[in-house]
């Protein structure tokens, strides 16, 4: 075992130990805030501190590369979308490219950007020049395993793997096919959507490592679901004093307890995205939420008592957006020593600015 596996196993511990030690917290679904008495789980001595908090005050607590060859000539990018990214690569770089995209509407736009492209530099190249370019391979395909993968035509023994952010399995997916194929020289992911992995199961996205998988290493779905929330922007707004349209959360938790005395059955129901504004009453809340959903009336009767507590819910909010990092840092180093336990480097940089992307750590392993 070299020195950067000792490292990433020994991160790996103490990310494990906090997890743990706040499972509770993590788990927590906020809009059952007042169904489940959610302030009363605090110790007391956090209550006590965090009662007569000042929102903005909350926000101090969640704020607190190098280039290598790997002698390739082709690059597949996973979930391309539009094109952008193997456009530049192809015509700016001269790389033969496969934009691999599962919505066929955005394949065809990304072919027909491809087409536009050329027709206004055509303007500017000699025809010597325009014939040299070389065009990006637009894919319509939904991967779902590793022989997908190697049935893919390239014109090339030697290429690398891009995926931005791929959502679920298929990140561990492309990994896997990294470490499993010659072929392939280099890997560049970003994860996303820790929530859709599958758990100690088959195809087994989490955990991937041998060492985590003898470690207690579970992870919930709800763990998981917060660990991909954008947390620089909520932060900003807690530090500006920008909070009043944070009191979102506090209606959607009352709307949780008046749903749930409804009908259990309607326990943790879809419900439409709101946009809170100073000036949006409770109820138009509940409309604008409940829009073209057939819900009978519902009796708001004691909802302002629980609407006061509306920065408790955001202290709760806090607390597991203080949390969630560990377990988003927890999965990628299990990705990461997965890489080096198969002999490969690998290393992980923040490479976006997480407003932009909250999912900003790209693992990028090079044989």
């Amino acid at each position: 075992m070299n020195k950067h596996e000792e490292t990433v196993r020994c991160a790996i511990q103490m990310c494990l130990k906090v997890i743990k030690s706040y499972e509770w917290l993590s788990d927590l679904y906020v809009l059952d805030f007042f169904v489940d008495n959610h302030w009363s789980k605090l110790p007391q001595c956090w209550q006590n501190c965090f009662n007569d908090m000042d929102p903005k005050d909350l926000g101090n607590i969640l704020t607190g590369q190098q280039m290598k060859k790997a002698g390739c000539n082709a690059v597949l990018d996973f979930g391309s979308g539009l094109g952008h990214l193997i456009r530049i690569l192809s015509y700016k770089n001269n790389i033969q490219t496969i934009g691999i995209e599962m919505q066929a509407k955005l394949t065809a736009e990304a072919r027909k950007l491809d087409l536009e492209l050329e027709y206004t530099v055509k303007k500017y190249l000699t025809e010597e020049t325009m014939s040299k370019l070389i065009r990006p391979n637009h894919i319509n395909l939904i991967l779902s395993s590793l022989q997908q993968l190697e049935e893919i035509p390239l014109d090339t023994e030697k290429y690398g793997l891009i995926g931005l952010h791929p959502c679920g399995d298929l990140g561990p997916l492309l990994i896997k096919h990294f470490v499993n194929s010659e072929d392939v020289k280099f890997i560049c992911i970003v994860g996303c959507c820790f929530m859709k992995l599958s758990c100690n199961k088959e195809p087994c996205g989490y955990p991937m490592s041998q060492y985590l998988k003898g470690l207690n290493n579970d992870l919930s779905y709800f763990s998981r679901e917060i660990a991909c929330h954008a947390i620089e922007t909520y932060c900003k707004r807690l530090c500006n004093g920008d909070y009043n349209d944070l009191k979102v959360h506090a209606y959607r938790a009352a709307l949780e307890k008046i749903l749930r005395q409804l009908d259990p059955k309607l326990m943790h129901m879809p419900v439409r995205n709101v946009k809170h504004t100073n000036n949006m009453t409770f109820e138009e809340y509940c409309t604008a939420a409940l829009h073209k959903l057939s819900i009978d009336p519902l009796n708001s009767s004691g909802v302002e008592t629980d609407l006061l507590q509306w920065k408790k819910v955001v202290v709760l909010y806090t607390l597991r957006l203080a949390i969630a990092p560990l377990v988003e840092t927890l999965i990628l180093l299990d990705r990461v020593l997965f890489i080096l336990e198969h002999g490969i480097s690998c290393t992980i940089h923040p490479v976006f600015d997480p407003e932009i992307s909250p999912r900003n750590h790209i693992i990028v392993g090079i044989k």
